[in-house]
């Protein structure tokens, strides 16, 4: 378990940056384009796009709402990952609130903010301990 949390406390900024990337994804996302679209359509199978193959007709017709399913599974797979990611910020945020108020200073420093380990004892008067 404790390597399992120090994971976590190491990729905290990884994880922080990918959030903002994904909150940026999901309020400028691409939608699909004409091109995109009729790509997928000719690699389609009789599953994803019943009839597709072969069937302008069928394209036509249907071609906004295959784009608008398209998109919205585009916005669904981002929300999915954002949401996953921002429960375990909020879960290491929560789990360091409960330590010591020196320790939870040192943890947030070092590893939400990056800052060193020598800079964070300095800042909040703590002695580093000597290796033997």
């Amino acid at each position: 378990m404790y390597a399992h949390v120090t994971d976590l406390l190491k990729s905290f900024r990884q994880r922080e940056q990918r959030i903002e990337l994904l909150r940026y994804e999901l309020l400028h996302h691409a939608n699909v384009s004409g091109d995109e679209l009729i790509d997928n359509l000719n690699f389609s199978t009789e599953d994803t796009a019943p009839n597709a193959s072969g069937n302008i007709f069928y394209i036509m017709l249907n071609y906004q709402k295959f784009a608008d399913r398209l998109n919205t599974e585009t916005v669904n797979e981002i929300v999915a990952e954002l949401v996953d990611l921002e429960k375990e910020q909020d879960r290491l945020h929560y789990y360091v609130s409960l330590l010591d108020s020196r320790e939870a200073q040192v943890i947030r420093r070092v590893y939400f903010e990056g800052c060193s380990w020598e800079q964070a004892a300095k800042e909040l008067g703590v002695v580093m301990p000597h290796g033997p």
